[in-house]
């Protein structure tokens, strides 16, 4: 689905559930597709403000949430305390590499991880629908960030 496809399906939802589309929900949305990234509401709503300033941020939270609604957006908790949205269609399936230390996350797909996990699933009876992997520790920057401040004994 490409972002014309996407922009028109979710101004079609919008006013399905009798949401008026404003250029200030336009807006939102196309900083949103363009991120190509993780965003916290928060970081999104810094993103549009700096677009148009009367943005408030109630209505990047209501938008960014009729986004995840309507399977546009896709919403994680990676343990950093708020959500985290990425886009949610034209896109592969991907994982999560999460530094618990600056917060960065990398995606990446492992197609051995994706047929064990597929495997798990058929060995327990389960009809795999959709899964997840996070994995938690700390990037390559902040290891080497944590060793040039730690003092070597000697």
């Amino acid at each position: 689905m490409k972002n014309p496809e996407v922009m028109r399906q979710v101004r079609e939802e919008a006013r399905r559930r009798g949401v008026r589309w404003t250029n200030q929900r336009q807006v939102i949305l196309d900083t949103f597709i363009a991120s190509h990234e993780h965003l916290t509401a928060e970081e999104l709503h810094a993103r549009v403000k700096a677009i148009d300033h009367t943005v408030s941020a109630a209505t990047v939270y209501r938008t960014i949430n009729m986004l995840v609604d309507i399977g546009v957006a896709n919403k994680s908790e990676f343990g950093g305390g708020s959500a985290s949205f990425e886009l949610g269609v034209d896109k592969q399936h991907h994982d999560h590499l999460v530094c618990l230390s600056c917060g960065v996350i990398v995606e990446f797909h492992d197609r051995q991880i994706e047929e064990l996990q597929e495997q798990i699933a058929r060995q327990h009876g389960f009809v795999l629908l959709r899964h997840r992997l996070e994995l938690y520790g700390t990037c390559p920057a902040c290891v080497k960030k944590t060793s040039a401040t730690t003092p070597t004994s000697g």
